[in-house]
């Protein structure tokens, strides 16, 4: 009798902590036009799709760096697809602490994009400063940085 050993399922987030972590972004009104943007994008659904993550998550602060005409295009219905890869900068699929990112110097987004790490004075993820650690759970950290995440391919 031949055994035939199958990979184990990988586990999602769970809904219920999906709900949690878009509630977390939506009840902190600093982080009001990430959440308007992943709400643009229906990004939850594929959010809902990883079993960990980092989340970088944009201050409205720095969204209003960008010039208001650029923000307007990207969340115009035309343009959902430029804006979930503009999104998908600021999620990494897996879940990394801060003594990682501080170990390495690139990571892989979920644009499976890899984005530069540097901790010269501070650690930076490409031009974004890490300014706090948000909130962590077994699955999942969330960020806060002070500028968008996009590279230069």
């Amino acid at each position: 009798m031949q055994v035939r050993l199958e990979k184990p399922k990988k586990e999602e987030i769970g809904s219920e902590e999906v709900d949690r972590i878009i509630k977390t972004i939506k009840d902190n009104p600093e982080f009001s036009m990430f959440y308007e943007a992943i709400d643009q994008a229906n990004l939850s659904k594929e959010i809902a799709k990883l079993d960990k993550m980092t989340l970088m998550i944009p201050s409205n602060k720095a969204f209003k760096l960008l010039p208001e005409d650029v923000w307007e295009n990207f969340m115009d219905d035309n343009n959902i697809q430029a804006l979930v890869q503009l999104l998908n900068y600021h999620v990494v699929p897996k879940k990394v602490n801060f003594d990682d990112l501080k170990n390495t110097d690139k990571i892989k987004t979920l644009q499976n994009q890899s984005v530069k790490i540097s901790h010269e004075n501070e650690l930076k993820i490409e031009n974004a400063v890490i300014q706090e650690k948000h909130e962590e759970t077994s699955d999942v950290i969330i960020y806060k940085i002070d500028r968008l995440i996009m590279p230069l391919k």
